[in-house]
């Protein structure tokens, strides 16, 4: 008999928890009103998750971090439809030599991961647990089990680091900018590479959102590296330009692109003397 609740009652830390304990095999649906994701275990492991708002082909995904290029993505997606067919596009990424194989296996993992850290903010969404159900091979590029408790501890640490961010973070929608003048806490910040990849995408312009597609970062780490940036005095929020409804007054004119030289300061305030 499938096992059936909401998280309001459940939370999803409870039920990796029992998955885990019991060493159960089976898949897990949650469903909210906008949104549903799906999760597979294998003797207590995590081995498979999506999320259906964030389901994204692999090929457009590797393509828009500028891990292949278009037509390499083309070459692959021909072969899968001929000589390869029925063979995952991941698998013949590695072949082709485009992709190395951990670089295949680090992007399932880190999919996976980020779905079930999604899913630790849903406060509430319908479940059910269907034991003894396996993920079909051709659904899926690569199954990785992965231990759920690290993921328990990473994913109810973001719920404390998000409480914290979104006082000053509310939307991922929001674009960020530089400051027209940098606080005096800027001198001699040292900047992480992710940090370094998130600083060179601002440009007043994108939202947080665009900048974790871009980056390949999540949006919880982008979210918290520009946080910091804000807690240094290095840039601000703007509110992403709303859609024009029919009675409403225009728009305000879009944010002006950084000027060079802006950038240049910024850069030596930084760095430092």
């Amino acid at each position: 008999m499938a096992l059936v609740g909401n998280l309001r009652d459940f939370s999803l830390a409870d039920f990796l928890y029992l998955v885990d304990r019991g060493r159960r095999t089976g898949r897990l649906t949650i469903k909210r009103a906008d949104d549903a994701a799906t999760l597979y275990f294998e003797k207590g492991k995590l081995v498979y998750a999506t999320q259906y708002s964030r389901e994204e082909r692999l090929g457009e995904m590797l393509v828009r971090m500028g891990r292949i290029t278009p037509e390499q993505r083309d070459q692959a997606l021909q072969l899968q439809q001929g000589s390869h067919a029925g063979k995952p596009l991941g698998a013949i990424l590695v072949e082709l030599g485009y992709l190395s194989e951990e670089d295949l296996k680090r992007y399932v993992r880190t999919q996976i991961e980020e779905t079930v850290y999604r899913l630790f903010t849903w406060p509430d969404g319908e479940f059910r647990f269907d034991a003894g159900v396996l993920v079909a091979p051709e659904d899926v590029m690569l199954t990785i089990p992965l231990g759920v408790e690290n993921l328990i501890i990473e994913g109810v640490r973001r719920i404390d680091e998000w409480s914290r961010i979104r006082d000053r973070i509310p939307d991922v929608n929001q674009v960020v900018k530089f400051v027209d003048q940098p606080s005096e806490r800027a001198r001699g910040v040292n900047l992480t590479p992710e940090e370094w990849r998130v600083f060179a995408r601002i440009n007043g312009k994108d939202s947080l959102r665009t900048i974790a597609e871009r980056t390949g970062l999540s949006e919880f780490e982008v979210c918290r590296i520009v946080y910091g940036f804000m807690s240094a005095g290095l840039v601000e929020l703007v509110k992403e330009r709303p859609t024009q409804p029919a009675e409403a007054p225009p728009p305000p004119p879009p944010p002006e692109k950084p000027k060079r030289g802006l950038f240049d300061r910024l850069i030596d305030r930084v760095r430092g003397p």
